[in-house]
């Protein structure tokens, strides 16, 4: 199953995972891939074609393309629903466009029409999805925003937006308590005030397939988070997206494990219901007996999750992932942040089948590069770019660098994921692109075959003795460590060096913090790496900041070590870590 293969750093640079590379052949696949000659798709493929197939164009409304007449297919499934307590309810789409225009209603009675912005803030409940349907039904841009947000960042991005109306869960209506210009719309688990039973029409309002459709919200390393907004075309990319990326077929059951109000969440409602799929939605916290069991009563074929939640699967044991029948899943895919070889590993181990690694951006709407099903993966890359979307690395004036390069990974700005710019400030969104391509902001090359490799933030990157060092590629090699269960690498000033690097790790269960323990992996990191690169501090922490998404926020360590201010935290999943370095 395994072939290694050395890479040669031609041109003198230090190259990702420089002394080998896995490469991973033989795979469990029990369909035929909907993407079997890469190639061949790549070089005939166009996103015209695409939208003709769809009926797609001109004048569209989004979610009439994703659920309207997929109950002729027969009562489907659209909705999996697990509750937090394990209540269990399912939903066709039928009962989704139903359930959409009583809310649709609600909408229209309160003022809102095609383009306004209207913001949903609630749990991960049926009524969330019954939400998106009516807002994209009305032709109105829809703003989610996670749960946990505070005061401050709810009240930026109402007055941002310039929203009207938000539709909030009952337990969170409190948080909007002084956020004022705006009118509350509240929702319970499959309800919305103001809804009644009078019979409603199933109709949905046209707008061109260019108008916006979504508005999310990211933080940057400075500044204020910036509103990036989609048109209605994304729904011709997620179809694509599904159809190759995720492979999807009319028997799979998906289950995106993301909140929808995460990018990559988002994406996944859309693309499960555009390509007629069922998705699991699992309202509780991670558990990995709850998430064992729902992939056992669904039958999950098809799972999207972040590297974090399958670090964490693999941190409970095998033992426990053997209590139960995983067999239906026959692709796994994990994103958001790099995803280390190790974890890439593990997914054999508990499913039977590799992860596969992919990359996108809140600018992409989804994942652009993809590890395919169809297609062996070198451990450790990105993958390749799915067909319709160019992708290069480039200097920071945007001019193309050749194969085994470190530069910026770049992407040409035509395929219809691709963001249409930030909110109210065009001209920081000019800022992004240079000689006709987005630049992603992101350091990474691509070797002879056309596989992407990931090298982390531009502004991540360190510089030890003159050598420019990956601190992804540290993590990697220190999460492969048996006591070790997550890593973050940063940089800190050396008055020698220039930097120097620092660790910082949490541990597995039944190991404890100690000076042997660090020189072990000082020892480890310098037998796989090179003396360079060994971390010259490590301190052994408990948890790691994290994004609602998973993604380990190496800034807000930086700010922590320096005792400088950690900006924008709105998207930290456990705020609570800075408050603690701060006593």
């Amino acid at each position: 199953m395994w072939e290694r293969k050395r890479y040669i750093n031609r041109r003198g640079i230090l190259l990702y995972m420089r002394n080998m590379v896995e490469i991973i052949r033989e795979k469990k696949i029990v369909l035929r891939p909907n993407l079997e000659n890469y190639e061949e798709v790549r070089k005939n493929f166009s996103w015209s074609k695409v939208r003709e197939e769809l009926n797609y164009n001109g004048d569209v409304n989004a979610v009439e393309l994703a659920i309207h007449k997929k109950g002729e297919l027969g009562d489907k499934y659209g909705i999996l629903w697990v509750s937090e307590e394990g209540e269990k309810r399912k939903y066709t789409f039928r009962d989704l466009e139903k359930r959409g225009a009583i809310f649709r209603r609600v909408l229209e009675d309160n003022g809102v029409r095609g383009g306004d912005r209207v913001v949903i803030m609630s749990k991960r409940v049926p009524a969330l999805y019954f939400s998106f349907v009516a807002i994209g039904m009305l032709g109105s841009v829809i703003l989610p925003i996670f749960s946990t947000f505070g005061e401050d960042a709810i009240r930026y991005r109402v007055e941002n937006s310039g929203a009207k109306v938000a539709i909030v869960h009952e337990s969170l209506v409190e948080k909007f308590r002084n956020i004022h210009g705006i009118k509350i719309l509240k929702i319970a688990d499959d309800g919305i005030e103001g809804e009644s039973n009078r019979g409603v029409d199933i109709s949905y309002t046209k707008r061109s397939i260019n108008d916006p459709f979504l508005i999310l919200y990211t933080s940057g390393t400075t500044g204020k988070p910036k509103g990036i907004w989609h048109s209605q075309d994304i729904l011709t990319f997620y179809y694509v997206s599904g159809k190759y990326h995720f492979d999807m077929h009319s028997q799979d059951v998906f289950w995106h494990t993301g909140d929808p109000a995460w990018v990559a969440g988002f994406a996944g409602v859309w693309t499960a219901w555009v390509n007629s799929i069922p998705l699991v939605s699992y309202e509780g916290r991670f558990k990995a007996e709850t998430w064992y069991s729902n992939i056992q009563e669904y039958k999950v074929s098809v799972i999207s999750t972040a590297p974090t939640a399958l670090r964490l699967l693999k941190k409970e044991g095998l033992e426990l992932a053997k209590k139960y029948d995983l067999s239906s899943v026959r692709f796994v895919h994990a994103g958001g942040e790099y995803v280390d070889p190790d974890t890439v590993k593990a997914g054999i181990e508990i499913f039977g089948v590799p992860v596969h690694d992919g990359y996108g951006q809140t600018e992409t709407a989804t994942y652009v590069i993809a590890n395919f099903i169809s297609m062996p993966i070198k451990v450790g890359s990105m993958g390749k770019p799915l067909p319709g979307v160019e992708a290069v690395i480039v200097d920071e004036n945007g001019n193309p660098l050749p194969p085994n390069t470190q530069g910026i990974l770049a992407l040409k700005p035509d395929f219809p994921a691709m963001a249409r710019g930030i909110w109210g400030d065009e001209e920081r969104w000019k800022r992004n692109f240079k000689n006709g391509y987005y630049l992603t902001g992101d350091a990474a090359y691509v070797d002879e075959d056309g596989y992407f490799w990931y090298l982390g933030r531009s502004d991540d990157v360190i510089k030890v003795s003159g050598y420019r060092v990956s601190p992804i590629e540290i993590e990697s090699v220190i999460a492969t460590h048996p006591a070790v269960a997550e890593a973050g690498v940063i940089a800190l000033e050396d008055p020698v060096r220039g930097h120097k690097i620092k660790a910082y790790i949490v541990l597995k269960k039944n190991y404890e913090p100690s000076e042997e323990l660090k020189q072990q992996i000082q020892n480890y990191v310098r037998e796989r790496l090179a003396a360079h690169m060994v971390p010259r501090e490590i301190e052994f922490v408990s948890e790691l900041p994290h994004t609602l998404s998973g993604k380990i926020m190496r800034r807000v360590l930086k700010a922590m070590e320096s005792g400088r201010e950690v900006g924008d935290i709105s998207t930290l999943e456990n705020p609570e870590i800075v408050k603690k370095s701060k006593e």
